[in-house]
């Protein structure tokens, strides 16, 4: 009985190992309307729909948050759709009639500059900061 559990926890190792999936890690920033080309699928950062965080010079509440749009396009610049995204999540961009993006992971990992009272930032003033994360199997 012995020798039989010890060959089946072989062979779940043996099968964990070979399971191993790579990721495939790119990290760019973006102004507003510039494209991180990826080969077959494009990234546009639109633009700010709300920000909403904290200035540094005022004591808030909360520190708040800040909403993006980003479109998403094929390698024939066709529009896929867009997606909104807050700052710090992560958005799977899993659109089912386009295969490239099942196993593409897109998060933002920060947003410039940082708001200052009594100062209003433009939109042509914002870079994103992303990440796209692409299981490969």
């Amino acid at each position: 009985m012995k020798r039989i559990l010890l060959v089946l926890i072989f062979i779940v190792n043996g099968v964990s190992l070979s399971a191993q999936t790579e990721v495939v890690r790119l990290q760019s920033f973006l102004e507003v309307g510039e494209k991180l080309d990826c080969g077959k699928y494009s990234i546009i950062f639109k633009e700010v729909l709300v920000d909403s965080r904290c200035p540094k010079n005022v004591t808030c509440i909360r520190a708040g948050n800040a909403r993006l749009l980003f479109e998403i396009k094929d390698e024939k610049e066709r529009s896929l759709g867009e997606v909104e995204i807050y700052i710090s999540d992560k958005i799977n961009l899993y659109f089912k009639q386009y295969q490239p993006l099942k196993n593409v992971d897109l998060k933002v990992t920060g947003l410039a500059p940082y708001p200052e009272n009594p100062f209003k930032i433009e939109q042509s003033e914002y870079k994103v900061f992303i990440q796209l994360d692409e299981l490969l199997n």
